[in-house]
């Protein structure tokens, strides 16, 4: 699959990898990962490229603030109008 950001889409297609649900109440979290550079090009105008967390597997957590919801530990991005909180 490729990505897309803004309209804009990657140059190269991805097998992504997702962490799924825990059936015991705890939070499906990335256990290994990297974080890979991703080029976008874009339809009207010059492409750029955004660092994105590769996940290479996952494990059942613990410690969970809000279980299976995956976006519970994310912060507000001001400064980055493509992401959208």
């Amino acid at each position: 699959m490729n990505f897309t950001l803004a309209g804009c889409v990657s140059t190269r297609s991805y097998r992504p990898k997702y962490c799924g649900v825990c059936t015991d109440n705890r939070c499906c979290v990335p256990y290994k990962s990297k974080t890979i550079n991703v080029s976008f090009q874009c339809p009207d105008g010059p492409g750029f490229s955004r660092q994105v967390l590769w996940i290479n597997a996952c494990f059942c957590n613990l410690t969970c603030r809000n279980p299976n919801d995956i976006f519970a530990d994310l912060d507000s991005y001001p400064d980055f109008s493509e992401i959208a909180n």
